[in-house]
C-alpha cells in the first residue's frame, strides 16, 4: 500500500502533487533487499511539502520530522547529502525521531536527496533490522528519485505553458467581441472610438457588468433597441471631459 499525504495534515490521505512520488516510493524498495518500507518528501521552491510512503507509520514518522525538524530526511533535505542510520540502536542523533522509529520496530535507515529547478525530493528507505545502504544502491535510488523531479518540473512547465495558452486565448476573444461591439455603437452613434469605448465603459459601470459582458450582449443583439440609451450615454461622456 502507498499512503499519499500532505505532511501538514492531521492524519495521511491527502492527493499530492502528481503520483511521482507514490510510483517511487514501490521503485526505491526493491533496490535493496533489506528494506522493507519507503518514505519521499517532495519540497517545492516555495517551501510546501508533499509525500508518499509505503505505510502509515512511516507517513507519521516524515510527519514527526517536518515538525521537529530533525530525522534522516530533514538532515538530508538541508545538506544535500545521503544520510545513513545503520542501526538507530545506538544512534544519538536525533532523539525524538530515534524513539519514534524503534517504537514501530524500525532499526536502520537511509535517506537520498535530489534537488532540481528549486524542488528537494529526498527519499527515505527503511529496515527492521542493522542494515547499511550500499552505494552503488544509494546512486540507484538517486537516479530514480532525479527521473521523478524531472517528471515533476516537466508537468509544472506543461500544466503553467498550458495555463498561459489558455489566459491567452480567452484575452483574444474578449478583445475581439469588445472590438465588434466598439464598431456596433461608433455605427449607431456616428462617433469615433474613444467616444465608443467610454460609452462601453460607462454602461459597464452603470450596470455592474464587466465590459467584455456588456460588449457581448451588444454584439449578441446587434445593438437593437439601445440606440437612445447609447445616445445618453455618449453625452455623458462628452459633458465629463
Amino acid at each position: 500500500m502507498v499512503t499519499l499525504t500532505r505532511w501538514g495534515d492531521a492524519a495521511p490521505g491527502a492527493a499530492a502533487v502528481a503520483p511521482w512520488p507514490a510510483r517511487l516510493c514501490g521503485r526505491a524498495m526493491r533496490c535493496s533487499s533489506a528494506c522493507r518500507g519507503a518514505a519521499v518528501s517532495l519540497r517545492l521552491a516555495g517551501g510546501e511539502v508533499h509525500g508518499a510512503a509505503t505505510h502509515p507509520d512511516l507517513a507519521l514518522l516524515a510527519a514527526v520530522q517536518e515538525e521537529t525538524g530533525e530525522g534522516p530526511c530533514a538532515e538530508a533535505t538541508r545538506s544535500l547529502r545521503t544520510v545513513v542510520a545503520a542501526d538507530l540502536v545506538a544512534e544519538p542523533r536525533w532523539p525524538v525521531f530515534r524513539v519514534a522509529a524503534l517504537e514501530r520496530g524500525l532499526r536502520s535507515c537511509a535517506a537520498v536527496p535530489v534537488a532540481a529547478e528549486g524542488a528537494v525530493m529526498t527519499v527515505t528507505l527503511y529496515a527492521f533490522r542493522p542494515w547499511r545502504l550500499a552505494a552503488a544502491e544509494a546512486e540507484v535510488v538517486r537516479g530514480l528519485a532525479a527521473e521523478a523531479v524531472a517528471g515533476l518540473v516537466g508537468d509544472g512547465a506543461r500544466a503553467a505553458a498550458e495555463a498561459e495558452a489558455a489566459q491567452l486565448r480567452a484575452a483574444m476573444v474578449s478583445r475581439a467581441v469588445i472590438d465588434q461591439a466598439l464598431g456596433i455603437v461608433m455605427h449607431l452613434l456616428d462617433c469615433d472610438a474613444a467616444d465608443a469605448f467610454g460609452v462601453l465603459r460607462v454602461l459597464s459601470q452603470r450596470t455592474n457588468r464587466k465590459l467584455n459582458a456588456v460588449a457581448a450582449r451588444l454584439v449578441r443583439e446587434r445593438g437593437r433597441g439601445a440606440t437612445r440609451e447609447l445616445r445618453r450615454l455618449l453625452g455623458e461622456v462628452r459633458d465629463g471631459r
